[in-house]
């Protein structure tokens, strides 16, 4: 299986179960959602700027989020 099958699947999973779950399962999910969604962009930030401090990582992950938000308004 390639990569982009195996992430095909995993994908499909995921929406799978997301179908299957309670409505007030789906509301809790949210703020776990955002956490991870932020984890991932904390790490690309470091993987493009390893030098970067913790607290500077934060604000640029605050930075882009705010910038998809100003994007979706739009």
């Amino acid at each position: 299986m390639s990569a982009a099958q195996t992430v095909a699947a995993l994908y499909r999973d995921e929406i799978a179960r997301a179908r299957a779950m309670r409505p007030e399962d789906k509301l809790l999910e949210g703020p776990r959602l955002f956490d991870r969604a932020c984890r991932v962009i904390a790490d690309g930030i470091r993987h493009q700027h390893p030098d970067l401090d913790d607290a500077a990582v934060q604000r640029l992950v605050r930075d882009r989020v705010a910038l998809a938000e100003a994007l979706q308004r739009q």
